[in-house]
């Protein structure tokens, strides 16, 4: 069989997604509820276009390396036998890709090892699977790899509307949803114009760049079976939150089953925070790399805790965390504390100097000025201490500066093990599963209010 012969009509496609077809739009957003076939849409869609592109070389993009075998490698997979056209293309397994035989392929690669997602020589087109799980970060260096001469670069987004934290502030949404959303619009076609100046050029020129926002329930699937309705529909006595975003497809954050902060309220315990002039100012730290990261605030008379600002540095160090503190609290006076294991050997930043020698020196501190304790306290106890300080004292913290304390607040959980995580703490990279921030706070509590455990 020639691959130039193979004609996929429309009417294999769900009436729904056909408009995307021959579709030039840069991005395409997909979601809604489950079961409504994006996926299967996306598979069928660059199946066809693998198999008529001049050229076609489409990254299959998901949170781990691991899991796309499953999900857009096995979708394609069903895609290609359900259309009798297995001779055409060869399914790898390692490494994970898929050939078509005019040279044509799908390449995977996961989130988990950043490191790989720019070693792909000139893509043409990428699938995201689970979109709401990748961050903004690693969306950009994909994107940024696209390139042809030869043809229409591409980018397919598949989503459920569900994210961890504030779903308001959640990327995606803020950036190609929210005003369209705000006004029950989920289905539309939104361009917009960059301006760039080439070098043969001395006027600036408009780049209009397009995206489309397709947004289906299970309603809109034909092949979607009775029993899978059926459940779906039941969610809505069994489970209102799954029922608004598994059912009705509609944007939510998700579920906190076992939170370590659950005592804090975003009404008690966020305001507008100012730094109160002659009261020392506590900088308690924590040192991974990415970010590292130290809140600032301040302990008042009856165990008033103020947190004026969760300072979260990306990829940088304690060096520039210094600088930043002296540029932005100038003539402050310090209390340090933060990370015990800063103290140690093992913690060497250079030249034998460990994070805190680092901090006295860049800061002028004198030794009074540090409060560390030689360990840290196990996870059982600070969550005891950390509810206890934000049920009985008075702790107000800056709604905007530390933004990213609230998230910890909010989405840190307990696993069964005992241990520490944001929502499932498996990457560095991703914002959505560090601790960090929360961290700082444990840190203050530790060393400055530990006598709230004996009230």
């Amino acid at each position: 069989m020639n691959e130039t012969t193979v004609i996929i009509p429309d009417k294999a496609f769900l009436p729904c997604y056909r408009h995307l077809l021959n579709n030039s739009a840069d991005i395409h957003l997909l979601w809604g509820g489950r079961d409504s076939g994006k996926s299967h849409f996306i598979a069928q869609a660059l199946v066809k276009k693998c198999m008529a592109a001049e050229q076609f070389r489409c990254i299959l993009v998901k949170e781990t390396y691991e899991s796309i075998k499953d999900a857009q490698w096995q979708t394609i997979k069903d895609v290609v036998e359900d259309w009798g056209l297995e001779e055409l293309f060869v399914f790898r397994l390692s490494p994970l890709e898929i050939e078509c035989i005019n040279g044509n392929k799908f390449i995977a690669r996961g989130c988990d090892k950043p490191g790989k997602l720019k070693s792909i020589k000139d893509p043409t087109d990428a699938w995201y699977e689970e979109m709401n799980q990748i961050t903004e970060e690693d969306f950009i260096v994909i994107s940024t790899t696209l390139r042809s001469n030869k043809v229409k670069t591409q980018q397919w987004c598949s989503f459920n509307p569900e994210s961890i934290g504030n779903y308001e502030d959640f990327w995606i949404f803020k950036q190609y949803l929210k005003n369209h959303y705000e006004q029950g619009v989920y289905n539309f076609t939104n361009t917009t114009e960059w301006e760039i100046t080439a070098d043969h050029q001395h006027e600036p020129t408009k780049i209009p760049i397009t995206y489309t926002s397709t947004h289906t329930v299970y309603h809109h699937n034909k092949y979607c079976t009775p029993q899978r309705r059926a459940l779906l529909e039941q969610l809505a006595t069994t489970n209102a939150y799954y029922y608004q975003v598994f059912t009705l497809g509609r944007w939510g954050n998700k579920l906190n089953d076992n939170p370590f902060a659950y005592a804090f309220s975003r009404e008690k315990h966020l305001g507008e925070v100012q730094r109160l002039p002659g009261v020392s100012l506590i900088a308690s730290f924590d040192f991974n790399r990415n970010p590292i990261t130290c809140l600032v605030a301040q302990i008042l008379p009856g165990d008033k805790v103020r947190g004026i600002e969760q300072i979260k540095l990306k990829n940088s160090n304690i060096y520039a965390l210094c600088d930043y503190l002296l540029l932005h609290y100038p003539r402050a006076l310090w209390i340090v504390t933060g990370d015990a294991s800063g103290n140690n050997s093992a913690a060497l930043v250079q030249n034998s100097l460990t994070y805190y020698t680092v901090i006295r020196q860049k800061l002028g501190l004198s030794a009074g000025q540090f409060k560390v304790p030689k360990a840290n306290p196990r996870i059982e106890e600070n969550q005891q201490l950390v509810n206890t300080i934000l049920g009985l004292c008075d702790c107000k913290f800056d709604r905007v500066k530390c933004a990213g304390l609230t998230f910890d607040f909010e989405n840190v959980r307990m696993l069964a093990t005992g241990k520490l995580v944001a929502m499932d703490k498996k990457s560095r990279n991703n914002p959505a599963m560090q601790a960090d921030s929360l961290d700082c706070f444990r840190y203050l509590c530790n060393t400055f209010l530990k006598h709230m455990l004996k009230k």
